[in-house]
């Protein structure tokens, strides 16, 4: 359509607010290798620096701080960076800020990526304040500063992997702790931190955990008894000792759980010993994250002044041993059951606690026709801690699959009501009035060609003397309301025509969805991804689904309704 746009229209790559300024987000990266340090690049530090710089630029709003402590530049799984890219997503954010381009990351190929492909496409403004990279006002100098500029920092990282690794190794052989963080029970030695000793506090509370384990006591007892008497657990200590990471920010409200209460129970550090280097990654030989084979740990005995006695560690071994013989026979013995697939996974969670809900196997050796599996789930915060945390949440398998089945029946039901009306607003009257909508911008366009040509040719008229100056100016001010008309008229009728398009997008998806889950007979996991977004069972047993298409089928009928009106 020829001349509707204005020539003062906002352009696609700028995304600005009332007030002419960006969204803000200020990004913090440290390294884990870096975590916990006051220096140049520390959160602190990085903080201050893009504050300042954020504040100092009216044109820049800040919107939030985001921050990613003890994450690696080398990959983009970080937690507060994707959480701040689905902002970017739902439109909260339009400019992220970072100390250098380092902080962004340091893997060159997808560094890259992010400052060719992905800023750019979601119209985003990216600053790193240090290397004076502004993607607003880039220069192809700028440009290719910023891509060395990644490949020097992708080797680097590279290097720096090769040469700590080689160094930890050492260091692991000759006895030395390389942990982050003591042990719980030990201390970082202040005359030599790679030495451990004893922490006055916490000691106690692993010889009581010893103790209690060798008398017989299950996990799920010992760590509620370590709850109810109100030890802190480790994450808990650590944040009480002002060391933060994203694993403890509940702070005091850090309970004991199963995993770090098995892993005192199972680690050799408390008899003098250390086993290290349980798990790897190399980032120069592509290598990820993983656990090591215990036959390949680095083990140095008698570093250190142990906690408990190689007695009382004998006893605790041989009833953690007796326990894991019987889960793996009871799992043997049963093996031949059919087993469950869990169709929910992170979807279906407590509302109480909002942890995911677990899903739990039991037996009837009892019944009629031999012995049944039965799976159900239940809160796991509950099964570690008690209703003093969490009230008792649960609900068998079974039940949970009929009333997720027989909710999905009821909105299929409902959509294909609603497709019917979508299709007599939408298909059906589709080519009347698109017929119709050309027609008239067609009549618009020539009408708009008009009013321009009768512009240009008032000044001609104003030059031979034809109309006086007040003749001119009232008569290109009447021109210029009429052009403002015809043009607020295509920009409605464009609208029209982009709801009636989405209309109809939304039609063909949710057939596709109906044709391929309506024959179904029950529940399955790529059902469940594909059209619900959240299950949550509160403490009365009520259970609450939220589907992904709610909204969008409700916008759908609104445009078809503002459709029909508009033709």
């Amino acid at each position: 359509m020829a001349r509707v746009s204005r020539k003062n229209k906002t352009s696609d790559r700028t995304v600005c607010i009332k007030d002419n300024s960006y969204r803000t987000a200020v990004y913090l990266r440290l390294s884990v290798e870096d975590n916990g340090k006051k220096e140049a690049d520390s959160l602190e530090n990085q903080r201050n620096l893009l504050i300042e710089y954020v504040s100092s630029r009216p044109y820049l709003e800040l919107v939030e701080v985001y921050t990613d402590n003890g994450f690696s530049g080398t990959d983009f799984d970080r937690p507060q960076f994707q959480r701040m890219m689905r902002d970017v997503q739902k439109g909260k954010i339009n400019c992220i800020v970072v100390k250098d381009l380092s902080r962004l990351g340091r893997n060159y190929i997808e560094a890259g990526e992010y400052l060719e492909k992905v800023f750019p496409f979601l119209g985003i403004r990216f600053i790193a304040v240090n290397d004076g990279y502004d993607s607003a006002v880039l220069s192809s100098e700028g440009q290719l500063g910023a891509t060395l500029k990644n490949v020097i920092n992708d080797i680097y990282a590279k290097d720096i992997s090769r040469k700590s690794s080689s160094a930890l190794k050492a260091k692991r052989l000759k006895g030395e702790y390389i942990g982050k963080y003591a042990p719980y029970g030990y201390l970082r030695d202040p005359e030599n931190k790679n030495h451990l000793i004893i922490d006055p506090d916490t000691a106690p509370i692993v010889t009581e955990i010893f103790q209690m384990r060798a008398e017989g006591m299950g996990i799920g007892s010992i760590l509620r008894t370590l709850n109810k008497k109100g030890y802190p657990s480790p994450g808990r200590v650590r944040y009480e000792r002002g060391i933060i990471t994203n694993n403890n920010k509940k702070g005091t409200g850090l309970l004991w759980n199963r995993h770090v209460t098995t892993d005192i129970l199972h680690n050799v550090v408390y008899i003098g010993h250390l086993a290290q280097g349980r798990h790897s990654s190399s980032l120069y030989k592509g290598i990820p994250y993983h656990r090591v084979e215990a036959s390949q740990w680095d083990i140095v005995k008698n570093t250190h002044e142990p906690l408990i006695s190689i007695k009382l560690w004998e006893q605790v071994q041989k009833v953690n041993d007796q326990r894991s013989n019987t889960i793996q026979g009871n799992l043997g013995k049963y093996s031949y059951l059919p087993k469950r697939e869990n169709p929910y996974g992170s979807i279906f969670r407590c509302a109480g606690c909002g942890k995911v809900m677990k899903q739990v196997c039991s037996y009837n050796t009892s019944s009629k026709s031999g012995t049944k599996r039965y799976y159900s789930y239940k809160c796991p915060t509950n099964l570690e801690h008690g209703k003093e945390v969490c009230s008792q949440k649960g609900i068998r398998a079974e039940d949970l699959d009929n009333a997720v089945w027989h909710t999905i029946r009821k909105q299929m039901e409902v959509f294909l009501d609603g497709r019917k009306v979508l299709q007599e607003l939408n298909i059906l009257n589709e080519k009347e009035r698109t017929n119709s909508e050309t027609i008239r911008m067609n009549q618009i366009e020539t009408q708009i060609e008009k009013k321009q040509n009768q512009i240009v040719s008032l000044y001609t008229d104003l030059q031979e003397g034809i109309l006086t100056q007040d003749e001119y100016i009232y008569a290109k001010n009447t021109y210029r309301d009429e052009l403002e008309m015809l043009y607020r008229e295509a920009e409605e009728i464009s609208s029209i025509r982009d709801k009636s398009e989405e209309v109809n997008k939304g039609i063909v998806k949710w057939n596709y969805f109906m044709n391929e889950y309506n024959q179904a007979e029950g529940v399955s996991s790529i059902m469940v991804e594909s059209l619900i977004k959240e299950m949550r069972i509160y403490a009365d047993s009520r259970i609450s689904i939220e589907f992904k298409y709610a909204d969008e089928l409700e916008r759908f009928f609104q445009n078809s309704e503002e459709t029909k009106g508009g033709t």
